[in-house]
């Protein structure tokens, strides 16, 4: 069986460190912690679990904060977490089950990063991580913010999740970070240039957001730029702004640059609702469900979209179309896929007072 040390960076964490650890402590045989600075109880509750807690100088780079707590494992294979994630029982299990069953031929394992579950508590939105990587291949993190391991090697994927439990970031502090980084670097990544758009409109600069989402747009495409959901951030903005006709071009912008996205076409449908135009949003849903889910990917998918909501919407359109008997039939494929879902509860009522009359 391999060993597994958890490395972890952390700053201000009283609130939900111990659940974090709580829920991993049964599967690792070693947990390091690297303070960037607390002033809160984090640090104390970090000595519950563990004797390796060290102290890290912050210098606005989570790369150089994650590479120090690596240095500090010993153990065959790193695992990492942010203090807000969490390990459900479920994936615990799992996890325990790979410990026993994994060799090190493996050089990184990748696993699902839920950042968001319904309150029933099925995953909405999220995307695959490398996880766990093998001590011995000496991976480094890269890029002071929103910074990622070059693995290669043997590497194993699997359905396994963490679970994201936190509330928000500090977008001031990941926005003076990004600001920094542009500034002084020529060749940096384009996917920055989305990141800083997306932070200046989480504080609520959304003139600078629009500026950067458009540079950011205008790059020569890459494959690892996340260009479909700058397509949806912008276009959201452009619809708060009543601008709908740039909302829709914005959205059907991010064909040139990806594949097809259910997000993406149940939006322009939603569009199309809007307008009460009902037989052209049907035709964009279909075409949601028409296209196949991805099954590994390193973007962040919105996964109600891939099925859920275009049977949802569809039964509104058929019924609004007045087809009662293909909107039911919509209703009862959205029933199955969440038969606890407000939306199927209020459309179920719906559809009771129709059939009692």
């Amino acid at each position: 069986m391999i060993s597994i040390s958890l490395c972890m960076i952390v700053k201000d964490e009283e609130d939900v460190l111990s659940q974090c650890l709580d829920s991993v402590k049964d599967l690792v045989d070693e947990i390091i912690i690297v303070d960037t600075g607390s002033k809160d109880k984090t640090k104390d509750l970090a000595y519950k679990y563990t004797d390796k807690v060290y102290d890290f100088q912050w210098n606005n780079d989570f790369s150089a904060a994650r590479n120090y707590s690596f240095s500090k494992a010993t153990k065959d294979y790193i695992m990492w977490l942010d203090a807000d994630d969490i390990v459900l029982e479920k994936d615990l299990e799992e996890m325990k089950l790979l410990k026993r069953q994994l060799s090190l031929e493996y050089d990184a394992i990748i696993m699902k990063y839920v950042v968001q579950r319904d309150a029933n508590g099925e995953e909405i939105y999220g995307c695959y991580r490398e996880r766990l990587v093998k001590r011995s291949s000496n991976f480094k993190w890269y890029d002071p913010i929103h910074e990622h391991i070059n693995f290669y090697g043997k590497v194993l994927h699997t359905e396994i999740a963490i679970t994201h439990n936190g509330t928000g970031t500090n977008s001031k502090r990941n926005l003076d970070i990004l600001k920094r980084f542009l500034e002084g670097s020529k060749n940096f990544h384009p996917k920055y240039l989305y990141y800083y758009a997306r932070e200046s409109y989480a504080l609520g600069n959304i003139e600078e957001a629009i500026k950067y989402y458009l540079k950011f747009l205008d790059r020569k495409p890459d494959v690892y730029s996340p260009y479909t959901e700058a397509c949806i951030q912008l276009s959201q903005i452009y619809k708060k702004q009543n601008k709908d006709k740039l909302a829709l071009q914005t959205l059907i912008r991010s064909f040139e640059y990806d594949p097809l996205r259910a997000e993406v076409l149940c939006l322009i449908g939603k569009h199309y609702i809007d307008k009460k135009d009902y037989s052209t949003a049907v035709c964009w849903y279909k075409l949601a469900l028409s296209i196949p889910r991805p099954k590994l990917t390193w973007i962040f998918i919105m996964d109600e979209y891939w099925e859920f909501i275009p049977y949802v919407e569809l039964c509104h359109c058929y019924y609004y179309m007045g087809d009662l008997d293909t909107a039911l039939s919509y209703h009862k494929k959205a029933a199955k896929l969440k038969p606890k879902h407000p939306a199927v509860a209020l459309n179920q009522k719906f559809f009771d007072s129709i059939i009692k009359e």
